[in-house]
């Protein structure tokens, strides 16, 4: 997956999930707002961003591999 991915505007499941996981990283690992998260992911409306960390904030409850992936990711940042 490429940067230019995750801006596009491509709802295939592979480019999806990993676009709403770094916009959940970007959301808890940055004092960004919304918006301006939004447009750095292609211009999305601050309600698709707050979209795409609740939904990542809540399979995280109950998807361990998931979980364990963002605290991978997180312990590389």
């Amino acid at each position: 997956i490429t940067v230019a991915d995750l801006k596009s505007k491509k709802k295939t499941s592979n480019i999806a999930k990993p676009r709403h996981i770094a916009i959940y990283l970007c959301r808890v690992e940055t004092d960004e707002g919304l918006a301006r998260i939004g447009l750095e992911f292609g211009g999305r409306d601050h309600s698709t961003i707050s979209a795409s960390y609740e939904k990542i904030t809540n399979e995280i409850k109950t998807d361990m591999k998931l979980n364990d992936v963002i605290k991978n990711i997180k312990n590389k940042l």
